[in-house]
């Protein structure tokens, strides 16, 4: 069994987008054809963070503009909802209720989608053109205090994308707060180190300051369980289900070995290249090479 280290791949402007298939409230699976549309503007947002909340009604007079001229807008609820309960399908379900949503409005559970796009953020805006292209990344506006600017970012970019042209500003740095994440720890009762990989774990997070982060322990009892959760062997160590360590080997009720950097062998990932994964996988924008703050010095911080 060799394994090797998982770099995330953020994505970003000439990237394909990668397929959104999520619950909404009802539980009913929502799927996005970007063929089907002249746009997409896709949202990772939040009910919980104030960057968020003050960009909402621009976001959803996004979605009152656009639609008739045949874009879609998607807004993700990417937190994991024990971090912030209000996140969760019911806190999304009283925002409904109260008619404050339009448009798709769906829940990334596992956090799958949220990783597969590398967003950072709430919120975090993705354009999407007719080819599944994105053409726009960043901010909504230049800053979340002035409803004045109304989302001018992503309208510039819809209009450069309905008429066929060359988005003039392509990019932006996401500000806003960061995504709450969680790491899931699996482990199979017949292999003896999922406590101290659970131990190692939370060491790592503790030395990269990130106690914002939930840790949930996932027994893997079943072949079907195994193969539904990619699981090659106990301990494996995920973020939106993504194996922080890509593992050439079938899902499987086993014990998992790791291959250390002086070519030991052992049963735990070691520490240092724990921390480096954890570090990647969980980077908050303000972290990502190159980000900056728009609205403030170069040295500020966008949120929390």
């Amino acid at each position: 069994m060799s394994d090797t280290t998982t770099k995330v791949r953020r994505r970003t402007v000439g990237d394909d987008a990668p397929a959104i298939s999520l619950p909404d409230v009802d539980g009913a699976t929502v799927s996005t054809e970007y063929s089907a549309h002249a746009a997409t503007v896709v949202v990772f947002t939040s009910n919980g963070c104030p960057y968020a909340l003050a960009w909402h009604d621009r976001i959803q007079q996004l979605g009152a503009d656009y639609g008739p001229r045949g874009v879609e807008v998607v807004q993700v609820v990417s937190n994991d909802d024990q971090l912030q309960p209000k996140d969760s399908i019911e806190g999304m379900r009283q925002r409904i209720d109260a008619g404050e949503v339009t448009g798709l409005y769906v829940k990334d559970v596992d956090q799958s989608v949220t990783a597969s796009f590398g967003a950072t953020a709430t919120p975090e805006v993705f354009v999407v053109d007719t080819d599944g292209l994105i053409r726009y990344h960043g901010a909504p506006d230049e800053d979340h205090d002035d409803p004045t600017q109304d989302a001018q970012f992503v309208r510039d970019a819809l209009e450069n994308v309905l008429a066929g042209e060359p988005v003039q500003r392509p990019s932006t740095s996401p500000a806003g707060c960061s995504v709450k994440w969680r790491v899931d720890l699996l482990w199979y009762d017949g292999c003896p180190s999922h406590g101290a990989a659970e131990v190692l774990l939370t060491e790592c997070l503790a030395e990269i300051g990130r106690t914002d982060v939930r840790v949930e322990r996932v027994q893997v009892t079943s072949p079907e369980q195994a193969a539904s959760r990619s699981f090659p062997g106990s301990p494996t160590f995920q973020v939106g289900g993504t194996d922080l360590f890509a593992v050439d080997a079938p899902s499987a009720l086993a014990c998992r070995t790791y291959l250390r950097s002086d070519g030991r062998v052992s049963p735990l990932p070691a520490k240092d290249d724990l921390v480096a994964q954890l570090r990647d996988s969980l980077a908050r924008p303000w972290e990502l090479p190159g980000w900056r703050d728009f609205r403030k010095a170069p040295s500020g911080n966008a949120g929390a």
